[in-house]
């Protein structure tokens, strides 16, 4: 039994082309009991529901849509925001390594690399992570009678369930978080539909709309100003 591990299972997530590095690491971290997916690109992994991965790495030369990209997309939604992510990478230029770090990268491994190494981080990561999480004062955000768990993505209205979309969902997250603040269609779009540039400006609208109804009379607090987008106002 691995005593570094939660209660719960540890999924992680690898995103690279190179199935020599991803077979390795896979059947190492599943050694270890983690529950681990490959993806080989990053356009790929953006159609998953991201927001249960306890952790991600990825290399950062991928071939549309690059690590940095990725990782810019994951902290700008508020789901995935906080998971820990690990460059892998072949790429060992100081200032790619400087430049990953600060875009939010919580470690930068080169290529190749000694997996005890790897693991080690891997794991004072996590434990880093949850002791974070651990300190935080509130997993719900409220405004009034309406309130947002973001542990299970459930909302309530005086205590009364509100059914959402994951879509509805992630964009009630956005704006909700970030209140009084605007945002046009493409930053939502981006929040809501990661990695999928083939979205109508429509369905932003249609999702909108959709959110105010089920939100009964706090709906009227999502406003939309022309020129400038949409937003969660107090």
């Amino acid at each position: 039994m691995n005593n570094d591990l939660p209660s719960d299972t540890t999924s992680i997530l690898i995103v690279d082309s190179d199935c020599n590095i991803t077979t390795l690491l896979h059947d190492c971290l599943a050694a270890e009991g983690y529950a681990v997916d490959v993806y080989t690109c990053a356009e790929d992994a953006l159609r998953q529901p991201l927001e249960g991965y306890r952790m991600i790495i990825s290399e950062v030369n991928l071939a549309e849509i690059s690590g940095f990209e990725l990782l810019e997309r994951l902290k700008d939604a508020p789901l995935t925001a906080n998971i820990p992510f690990i460059f892998c990478s072949e790429e060992d230029s100081e200032s790619t390594v400087i430049d990953a770090l600060n875009a939010g990268a919580d470690d930068y491994i080169v290529k190749p690399f000694s997996l005890r190494t790897m693991i080690a981080r891997i794991k004072s990561i996590m434990r880093r992570h949850r002791n974070v999480i651990m300190k935080m004062p509130s997993a719900t955000l409220e405004y009034k009678t309406l309130a947002v768990n973001l542990e299970n993505n459930a909302v309530t209205i005086s205590g009364t369930a509100i059914s959402l979309t994951p879509t509805e969902m992630q964009i009630l997250l956005h704006i909700f978080r970030n209140r009084n603040k605007l945002f046009n269609r493409e930053e939502i779009q981006r929040v809501a539909w990661p990695g999928q540039a083939d979205i109508s400006p429509r369905a932003v609208d249609v999702n909108i709309s959709r959110l105010r109804k089920k939100l009964g009379d706090y709906g009227a607090n999502i406003v939309s100003r022309t020129g400038f987008g949409y937003g969660f106002m107090e």
